[in-house]
């Protein structure tokens, strides 16, 4: 048995809305083509003024916006997603945060006890557990996923000792995605 209490706030819920947007291929699939419109519809209209002699100095503007787009559209992304997905969660959350949360790991049972409630998971439910540099998530077959923040536990490596354990009993899969950044 291991018990943690932790508190939990919109940042951790934050972090696990951009991992798992940033793991999703729709996702991907959705900002790389939102990259390449706004920079084709810039450059498409920069084209076709730049033949109209009258705008010749607008068609400059338009060709040099869609270059300057494409290179800062990196940054801007991780900026405009993060922002997003910051204002959905306090939207839908309605200051729920922080909250302290309890969790109780068994031998093949999970107890998680926060505010809103007292739940058991047993560990043939888990899907996947995830560990990045800065968290653990513990996904659900029904969608449903535990976060652990990292920095406000004081026993990382035995929790992390107690999920490889999971992994070796129950077979979930364990992934490290210690690298993991936010883009």
């Amino acid at each position: 048995m291991l018990e943690l209490n932790y508190d939990f706030d919109e940042e951790d819920f934050l972090q696990l809305q951009m991992y798992f947007a940033s793991k999703d291929e729709m996702q991907i699939k959705q900002r790389k083509k939102e990259k390449y419109k706004i920079m084709g519809l810039s450059f498409l209209c920069g084209l076709l003024l730049f033949f109209d002699e009258g705008y010749r100095l607008l068609s400059y503007f338009f060709l040099g916006s869609s270059v300057f787009f494409f290179a800062i559209y990196p940054w801007w992304s991780v900026w405009f997603y993060k922002r997003m997905y910051r204002k959905h969660i306090s939207e839908s959350s309605r200051a729920d945060f922080p909250y302290n949360t309890k969790l109780l790991f068994g031998n093949d049972v999970i107890e998680l006890e926060t505010k809103k409630g007292h739940r058991h998971f047993s560990v043939n439910d888990m899907d996947a557990i995830i560990e990045t540099g800065y968290y653990f998530f513990i996904t659900m077959s029904y969608e449903v996923t535990i976060i652990i923040p990292k920095h406000r536990i004081n026993n990382v490596e035995e929790v992390r000792t107690h999920l490889l354990r999971y992994n070796e009993y129950s077979h979930v899969s364990f992934v490290e995605d210690l690298n993991w950044k936010w883009r």
